[in-house]
């Protein structure tokens, strides 16, 4: 028996649950075991992260609430789902074990962050495609965020990467940053200039 539109949207609803309560959980972990030898600018913005994935866990939880999508019958069993899914892109998320270093520990929360992104594009079109305005509206407001939380981590990925390498002394150019900054905006802003059109985008 194929489901219903409430049972498919709500489906969704305990996925991201599960996803963000999993990242919040690994992103919290991350910001108490930085300590003062890392750069001031680099904790400070992984503890508005942190911020916005306890907004997310919240606004979620009071979504299924008010639609009652039981979560508390599916989420363990979606944790499990979502734990291995993280497993297998490399994400920190699944791993509470902070021993890498901390360009490697920045990748992984992007690899997480960008699945959350992609999730959040899912339950957009789901909720739209199907006239959930409520859901529809939510998702579009965690995306628009995480859009911006992957764009942070974008931008100061390279300084810690630098820094990497200076501690283990080799000759790097902390002059090149700048030259790095505009390749990367230049790679996220460049593919926007070939965006299909409506009708291009039709799979049927």
């Amino acid at each position: 028996m194929s489901r219903t539109t409430t049972e498919a949207i709500n489906s969704y609803l305990t996925d991201m649950l599960a996803l963000e309560e999993h990242i919040e959980v690994a992103i919290k972990a991350q910001v108490k075991d930085f300590n003062d030898d890392q750069p001031h600018v680099l904790v400070r913005a992984l503890e508005h992260i942190h911020v916005t994935v306890e907004h997310h866990v919240a606004d979620l939880k009071e979504m299924i609430g008010e639609r009652d999508a039981g979560a508390g019958n599916s989420v363990a069993g979606t944790v499990k789902r979502v734990a291995s899914v993280l497993m297998g892109a490399g994400a920190a998320a699944a791993d509470l074990v902070r021993s890498e270093k901390v360009p490697k520990n920045l990748r992984d929360d992007y690899t997480a962050f960008s699945l959350a992104t992609v999730s959040y594009v899912m339950l957009l079109t789901t909720a739209m495609s199907l006239n959930d305005e409520p859901v529809a509206e939510l998702a579009e407001r965690h995306l628009k965020q995480y859009a911006k939380v992957v764009m942070k981590l974008n931008n100061i990925l390279p300084s810690a990467v630098i820094a990497d390498l200076r501690q283990e002394g080799l000759p790097v150019r902390e002059d090149q940053l700048p030259a790095i900054a505009q390749t990367l905006r230049g790679a996220w802003s460049d593919p926007y200039d070939e965006v299909p059109e409506a009708d291009e985008v039709s799979v049927a």
